[in-house]
């Protein structure tokens, strides 16, 4: 079997597609996104091809791009706009540990997240605040971004939760600067 071959998703089409656009070897596609080698196959092609082909290069770039990449997130459909896009709050799903085998994604789970039996509370504030009251796709929009209810995840530390915030806000202000978010 041929290098590329061993990266999963990659079987005889795909490998011919990267051997096209000049990836030989799994360290030829280290560094580049899914959205770079779509975009490349794209022009290569001359059309715009089916976005399944996006999510499956996603899936390829989380593999060679991760030093451990975890095997039940190599699968091409977890690597959908609704799981790498950001949620809500501006989390990235495919990003997150928990994610697929403990947490379906934001959106599938309806903002019903783990940390909210921490809080009492049977939804994330933010989820419901953006989705359910306002019916946004996301709060990257919202004048009132950052507001009171991107409250404190209780089983991270302090500096932990500044952090992720910063990233949740980077997040969304890209989003924000984008005409359709999902």
């Amino acid at each position: 079997m041929e290098e590329l071959r061993t990266i999963p998703n990659v079987g005889v089409q795909t490998e011919k597609d990267l051997r096209a656009m000049g990836y030989t070897t799994i360290e030829s596609l280290k560094g580049k996104s899914g959205e770079e080698l779509y975009a490349q196959e794209c022009r290569l092609r001359g059309c715009a091809i089916d976005r399944c082909q996006l999510y499956l290069l996603r899936a390829v770039s989380y593999f060679v791009n991760t030093e451990h990449p975890d095997a039940a997130k190599c699968k091409w459909w977890l690597w959908k706009d609704e799981f790498v896009l950001p949620s809500p709050c501006g989390a990235v799903c495919a990003e997150c540990a928990r994610f697929p085998a403990e947490c379906a994604g934001c959106r599938k789970i309806k903002g019903r997240v783990f940390w909210t039996q921490f809080v009492n509370r049977s939804c994330c504030a933010v989820y419901d605040c953006c989705v359910n009251d306002k019916g946004m796709e996301t709060c990257a929009r919202c004048e009132a971004l950052p507001c009171e209810r991107f409250t404190k995840d209780p089983t991270l530390s302090d500096a932990q939760n500044e952090a992720a915030l910063r990233t949740l806000l980077a997040n969304l202000a890209r989003l924000s600067h984008e005409p359709d978010e999902l």
